[in-house]
């Protein structure tokens, strides 16, 4: 575990300082009064953000032994074994939390927090609520901790992708 959350750690830093650089031009732009460049900006922003979540599909999935083995010994079959399973599901998922940094981003440069919070929280209670079903109740093993962070992140892009869109429709940017 210890070896592929730091592979994870690796992976959503830029993730999230894409989200960080979003959240800063959109600010400027909404003090401002350029809602066109806003509404440019975060789709440019999402586009970075889904190419770099593609990138780390390709490199997590076909490099997955090879990453293991920068934090693992390579005498360690069984660890490097299982990161490897994990980062083979876990490549297809991180095109999630692309979209949820930007969209974040989105919201922290519009200055709504509220929205933030909730949805950060939403994700830490839909993957404990996850893992805590998949290890007790259906007894899954490891691979329970790559699907708990999806189900996170599917729960909070439902709850912002309704308030984005409405954001969008009302004319906020």
């Amino acid at each position: 575990f210890t070896a592929v959350n730091r592979v994870d750690d690796f992976a959503y830093i830029p993730q999230q300082n894409i989200g960080h650089a979003m959240t800063t031009f959109i600010a400027q732009n909404k003090g401002a009064g350029k809602k066109e460049r806003i509404r440019r900006g975060f789709q440019s922003g999402i586009g970075i953000e889904l190419v770099y979540g593609l990138i780390l599909l390709v490199l997590m999935y076909f490099g997955a032994e090879k990453i293991m083995g920068l934090f693992t010994s390579q005498e360690d079959a069984q660890v490097v074994a299982l990161g490897r399973s994990y980062l083979h599901l876990v490549s297809w998922m991180y095109i999630l939390p692309a979209i949820t940094n930007g969209i974040q981003g989105f919201f922290r440069g519009m200055g709504d927090l509220k929205v933030t919070l909730y949805s950060t929280f939403m994700n830490m209670l839909g993957r404990v609520v996850a893992v805590f079903v998949m290890l007790r109740l259906l007894h899954m093993d490891f691979a329970s901790l790559a699907w708990a962070n999806m189900i996170g992140w599917i729960v909070m892009l439902l709850f912002e992708i309704p308030l984005l869109v409405k954001s969008l429709r009302n004319g906020e940017c």
